[in-house]
């Protein structure tokens, strides 16, 4: 039976008794896991005072082959965000982009470079920064590094205003649109294809911001098949389905 530590943040929690939590970790090497943390809750213990939603610790785990739930031996707790408590809009964004990781990784599927994104976006809620440029880096690089990068092919190239985006291809589709294909702006697109090559922003407009972010939800949507309950929250005008 192994023993694992990792940098981990805690995505999920549930009370498994007065003293005792049920958690999902998303470690930075061992990717998600969940873990029984007992005694976690009493006053003196390796817990820091228990493991609490959207927080980073070093984490001491014991995974039992076959088992479900590791043992989580020890949490010690490096970092707290303190804004996304405070302000209700950056504590929605946060548990989208906690509910995102969740849903799109699978069990014990490290990757380190997503992990690293995470705690840059929470960073960047916690010191105010533009809600539209956090969610679409982080979007963005969820999608890529989970093999899931849309296809951008000669959006740079097309002198057209808008382009056929398919959920189900992909990407950028070329031909007459049919059901399931959304019509996007080039310079959304142009926003992303940018983005992915240069690891930056290059525009400044918050609007082609925010529909390029807006388009990235729309499409981890259609990958996932259901509608990630804390959508709604930040997208209201994508819940239900629309785009």
């Amino acid at each position: 039976m192994p023993t694992i530590s990792d940098q981990a943040i805690c995505i999920r929690q549930w009370d498994f008794s007065e003293t005792s939590q049920t958690v999902s970790l998303f470690g930075r090497n061992q990717g998600i896991f969940r873990g029984i943390a007992k005694g976690s809750r009493r006053p003196r213990s390796n817990f820091s005072g228990g493991i609490d939603l959207m927080t980073m610790g070093d984490v001491v785990s014991i995974v039992k082959p076959g088992r479900d739930l590791a043992t989580v031996t020890e949490w010690g707790l490096s970092r707290v965000w303190w804004g996304i408590r405070r302000d209700v809009m950056a504590n929605r964004v946060a548990y989208y982009m906690a509910e995102c990781v969740s849903r799109m990784l699978d069990q014990h599927d490290p990757h380190p470079n997503i992990f690293d994104c995470f705690v840059d976006a929470l960073d960047a809620l916690d010191s105010k920064a533009p809600r539209e440029q956090i969610l679409v880096q982080f979007q963005w690089t969820l999608l890529v590094d989970s093999g899931y990068k849309p296809k951008l092919d000669g959006v740079e190239e097309s002198d057209e205003e808008t382009l056929l985006f398919s959920a189900r291809e992909g990407g950028v589709i070329h031909g007459q649109g049919e059901v399931g294909h959304w019509r996007v702006r080039r310079e959304t697109l142009t926003t992303l294809a940018n983005l992915h090559e240069t690891g930056q922003l290059v525009t400044k407009d918050p609007q082609v911001t925010w529909r390029a972010t807006r388009l990235l939800a729309a499409y981890m949507r259609e990958l996932i098949g259901v509608e990630p309950a804390t959508m709604r929250f930040v997208f209201p005008d994508l819940a239900g389905g629309r785009v």
